[in-house]
């Protein structure tokens, strides 16, 4: 038994070393983080490789003693604190405090970003155009509508770029610090929540009483401090005020997803996997939709959307969402779009940026 607890207090000292030793190669990346803001000199440095490909590669390199879950949650932070010291972020996104939108802020520039609430995706991108933010965060499509118009046309009327890309899941839970469904009497959640979770709210609390709050944030503050009640929030909203989930995922619409923009002054550099957006329109003529797409095939360049949308004040006139594979700086590109601004009335890119999908 001796021998045993001597092994044990032995294999502890080795992982106290161990622990040790990776923090000091942290820091050690922290330093290499910190060169990289200095080189930058004010340049977007937001693309190397997407975090996609990254993961993968660490992926393969796992030996498998650790679940790849954790090398995947335990590689994102370490890569969004990186990016935190690697571009000092300023952020403004779509409001409220603890939305979708703000968590994935927050997961893409990590605890080191400073983050700015608006109450609209304009104001969000005026916080970049007049230089108070670096980035502006913002959905622009969801795995049940599609695009959201509203977000594109904002964009499209500034000068900013498209320079990142996150895909999020859309996932609220019931939350509470009583377990026990019976016991729940209100329910604390937005008005978009109560939305999302209608018939939930209808088949399970049929008696409860639902009050709206702004935010995701002061729905679980309320619950926290009030027995009887639960909140309907992002999970992430309830950790830390360690609220019990009594029910997760309690959406009416399952596996709910959205794509959210990240918004730049400054182009996202070329990382061999991108893609790029742009908007055109053309005459209102057969054939003169195809005669702009075929520029793309003909130069090999995959057509991954194609979406169109009436334009504001102009009747039934259409302008086209396109996104294709490859960066704006690409050669086949480059080549692609000479061609169908010719063939337009109207083109103009969003951006180009890494693909996480």
């Amino acid at each position: 038994m001796a021998d045993r607890k001597h092994d044990v207090v032995d294999v502890r000292q080795e992982i106290a070393e161990l622990d040790r030793s990776l923090l000091a190669k942290l820091e050690e990346r922290s330093r290499l983080s910190r060169k990289i803001n200095k080189l930058s000199e004010g340049e977007n440095l937001a693309a190397d490789v997407s975090e996609r490909e990254w993961l993968a590669e660490l992926e393969k390199a796992a030996s498998g003693d650790l679940p790849l879950e954790d090398v995947r949650a335990v590689f994102h932070q370490v890569r969004a604190s990186a990016r935190a010291l690697e571009e000092a972020a300023r952020v403004a996104y779509l409001g409220p405090e603890g939305s979708f939108c703000h968590a994935t802020a927050k997961s893409y520039f990590g605890a080191g970003g400073v983050y700015a609430e608006c109450l609209t995706v304009a104001e969000a991108l005026e916080e970049v155009a007049r230089g108070r933010a670096v980035y502006a965060v913002f959905p622009y499509e969801s795995s049940t509508d599609g695009l959201v118009v509203s977000s594109m046309a904002t964009l499209e009327e500034t000068d900013l770029v498209l320079v990142a890309e996150r895909t999020a899941a859309a996932s609220y839970d019931l939350m509470s610090r009583n377990a026990n469904m019976g016991d729940i009497e209100k329910v604390y959640a937005t008005a978009a929540a109560h939305a999302a979770c209608e018939r939930f709210l209808e088949r399970e609390l049929p008696k409860a009483t639902v009050i709206d709050v702004r935010s995701p944030v002061v729905a679980v503050d309320l619950a926290a401090d009030d027995h009887g009640s639960a909140a309907i929030a992002p999970a992430a909203c309830g950790r830390e005020l360690e609220l019990g989930t009594v029910r997760a995922n309690i959406g009416d619409m399952a596996d709910m997803s959205f794509r959210f923009g990240i918004a730049g002054a400054r182009p996202a550099m070329r990382t061999g996997n991108d893609t790029t957006c742009l908007l055109f329109s053309v005459d209102d003529t057969p054939g003169a939709l195809f005669d702009v797409l075929r520029h793309f095939a003909e130069r090999g360049v995959n057509l991954k959307k194609l979406q169109s949308r009436p334009v504001s004040g102009k009747g039934w006139d259409y302008v086209f969402y396109v996104e294709v594979s490859g960066h704006v700086t690409d050669r086949p590109v480059v080549t692609a779009l000479e061609a169908v601004k010719r063939g337009t009335k109207y083109l103009k890119v969003l951006g180009s940026f890494p693909t996480e999908r």
